[in-house]
């Protein structure tokens, strides 16, 4: 960022600083257009290796390609061996900030941002499988919901290795360190929405996007405040256990999923009665950059960068709606 001065810049200032935002926005764009591509065309790659093995008589690949593990670890492969590395070396230019001070949080304050974050999931999980289901009624397909789909049948130790245990770890350091940090000298409010709307476009689908959006602003906040990703971890730890694994434990049973439901539900309200009392409390903070608070957003999402980023994260939306409208036909 440009040095700033504590007076109001001139117009060809500020013009500067509007510059060099955009800049630093684009690169971070570009870093995760070119994760999601190496992600996306590894992945591809990946699969086709294990299928020219299979092809030439590989017992091992055979039986890989065959269980269940094969789509899981494929796709972490392709995302965290091939994506990252990409990503950290665009990123590299960008010197990462000091993280804020450390804050430490009491078990009652952890407690409710667990309440909070469950209940902005299961708030927003509603608006993507509302507009699931609209665009589906639309086409004449059948709604679905992608994580749903992919867990239903899967053993749950697969699910807590790689959802509950390896994700939180990865995506927290990932988007409320690596970009977060990068993103906060601008001012917190497009640092959150920025890693926020990153989060919910890496997961590649409608039905995810928007509680992904919401709870990733969550965590970004908490992630500022306590200088750290170790409660964001936890939380997200906590959040996926209780939307994967318990919720696959009891979806065989009538009355375990009635208390499941119960419970679900009095998480809901609980931590909606928390955040609305806490509400007042939450002030986020403009940073040192003189540009106008209201022209931040708009310089994050109108670069070269980030419009690439949504155009190829819109590729997979399209092509699970295409793919649906042919299996209905």
């Amino acid at each position: 960022m440009p040095e700033f001065y504590p007076f109001a810049p001139r117009e060809s200032q500020l013009e500067e600083y509007r510059e060099d935002a955009r800049r630093s926005f684009s690169r971070i764009g570009w870093a995760c257009f070119a994760m999601m591509l190496v992600m996306q065309g590894g992945a591809a790659l990946l699969m086709l290796g294990c299928q020219l093995l299979a092809m030439r008589g590989s017992r091992f690949m055979i039986a890989f390609i065959q269980s269940e593990w094969f789509q899981w670890v494929i796709t972490d492969a392709a995302n965290y061996g091939l994506g990252l590395p990409v990503l950290l070396l665009i990123l590299r230019p960008m010197p990462l900030p000091p993280a804020p001070p450390r804050r430490r949080v009491t078990a009652k304050q952890f407690g409710a941002l667990a309440l909070i974050s469950y209940a902005v999931v299961y708030l927003t999980n509603l608006i993507g499988l509302g507009i699931n289901a609209a665009i589906s009624a639309l086409r004449g397909q059948q709604a679905g919901e992608p994580l749903q789909d992919m867990v239903t049948g899967t053993n749950p130790w697969i699910i807590f290795l790689f959802g509950v245990l390896l994700a939180p770890v990865l995506e927290e350091w990932i988007f409320r360190k690596l970009i977060l940090r990068r993103l906060a000298p601008w001012g917190e409010p497009v640092a959150i929405f920025g890693s926020a709307f990153l989060f919910g476009l890496f997961h590649g689908n409608f039905g995810q996007f928007f509680y992904a959006f919401a709870v990733g602003a969550v965590f970004a906040y908490v992630a500022l405040r306590t200088g750290g990703i170790r409660y964001t971890v936890a939380l997200h730890f906590l959040v996926n256990l209780l939307g994967m694994t318990v919720a696959q434990a009891v979806e065989d049973s009538l009355v375990l999923s009635a208390i499941y439901g119960y419970l679900i539900l009095a998480i809901t309200i609980a931590g909606c009665v928390i955040l609305w009392r806490h509400r007042k409390r939450i002030h986020l903070r403009e940073g040192t950059s003189p540009i106008p608070a209201q022209e931040k957003r708009g310089l994050f999402l109108g670069n070269s960068g980030m419009i690439a980023m949504m155009v190829l994260s819109g590729i997979p939306v399209s092509y699970t709606h295409l793919r649906a409208h042919e299996t209905v036909l």
